[in-house]
C-alpha cells in the first residue's frame, strides 16, 4: 500500500467517526444506525449493545426522554490501517451534556474517555463501525445516559 493510499483510508475512517458524533449531537442520532455494521458491538462505558437495532433502541430511548443538550468533543485522533478495508481509529472523547434546551449553564465535562472504533468498508463503499468502545477515564456532574434495560 502506498503512503497516499494509507492516508486516504485513515482519513476516511477518521471523518466517518467525526460525522457520527455530529449526527449524535446535531441530528439527534437520526442516522446513527447507518454508522454500524449488521454484526456490530458497541460497548459504551460497560454497557454492551449488539447490532444496529440495539444502538437504535438506545438513541430512541434517549430522544424519548425530552430535550438533552450534548456535545461529544473528539480530540487526539489516531488511525491505523489494519487491512485494505479495515481501519482502527482512537481518540479522546470529552462529553458535555445536560437535560434541557440551550442555553444551559456551563459546567465541566461529564465524561472524558478513550474512544476506540474499528471501521470496515462495506460492499456499498461506506465505512461502518464493527466495534465501538467508549472507555471512561473521568466522570462527574450529570450522569452519563446509559442504554435502558433490554437494549
Amino acid at each position: 500500500m502506498t503512503a497516499d493510499e494509507d492516508f486516504r483510508l485513515r482519513h476516511a475512517a477518521q471523518e466517518r467517526l467525526i460525522d457520527y458524533w455530529w449526527d449524535v449531537d446535531a441530528n439527534d442520532a437520526r442516522e446513527a444506525t447507518d454508522f454500524y455494521t449488521a454484526d456490530c458491538v458497541y460497548d459504551m462505558c460497560g454497557h454492551r449493545m449488539e447490532g444496529p437495532a440495539a444502538v437504535g433502541h438506545y438513541y430512541g430511548y434517549r430522544a424519548s426522554r425530552g430535550e438533552r443538550l450534548v456535545r461529544h468533543v473528539l480530540t487526539n485522533l489516531r488511525a491505523k490501517v489494519q487491512a485494505p478495508g479495515q481501519v482502527a481509529v482512537q481518540g479522546v472523547l470529552t462529553v458535555y451534556a445536560a437535560d434541557g434546551a440551550p442555553v444551559l449553564p456551563s459546567a465541566p465535562p461529564i465524561l472524558v474517555a478513550d474512544n476506540h472504533a474499528t471501521f470496515v468498508r462495506e460492499a456499498d463503499g461506506a465505512w461502518r463501525m464493527r466495534r465501538h468502545d467508549i472507555v471512561a477515564l473521568f466522570r462527574g456532574g450529570v450522569a452519563v445516559l446509559v442504554p435502558p434495560p433490554n437494549a
